[in-house]
């Protein structure tokens, strides 16, 4: 997933903020989600988990961002994802972990994933 720079994402080191690139990821995640198929309608979820490694900094020169996302584990309700943003050129700017959990917003709670929505995500196992 491609992710725009803008320049509120910038520091004061002219670097891409630590925060900016959690936004980004973020975003980048919301839109590989929205990518993998037909999730049930009410698909929403939280972030439960977030380990986030810096690598390299990003500068605004670089444009964009791309995130890329890999599911490790689906489990009754959650999902854990590695992710990782790269500039264009490849040089890699943050791994991360994190664990998403479905989420039923009328009661304000979890709840179990789909059969359907399991297999969507079992098959982006193995395809980053």
């Amino acid at each position: 997933m491609e992710v725009e720079l803008r320049w509120t994402d910038i520091d004061a080191y002219r670097h891409v903020s630590h925060m900016a690139l959690v936004t980004i990821a973020d975003q980048g995640r919301g839109r590989w989600l929205e990518s993998l198929g037909d999730l049930s309608a009410d698909w929403s979820y939280v972030v439960a988990r977030l380990e986030l490694d810096f690598r390299a900094p990003a500068v605004l020169d670089d444009r964009k961002l791309l995130c890329s996302y890999v599911v490790e584990h689906v489990g009754t309700s959650s999902v854990r994802l590695r992710e990782q943003i790269t500039t264009p050129t490849g040089t890699v700017v943050l791994e991360a972990v994190s664990v998403i959990v479905a989420w039923n917003s009328d009661r304000s709670r979890s709840r179990a994933l789909t059969e359907v929505e399991k297999s969507l995500l079992r098959v982006a196992i193995t395809q980053p």
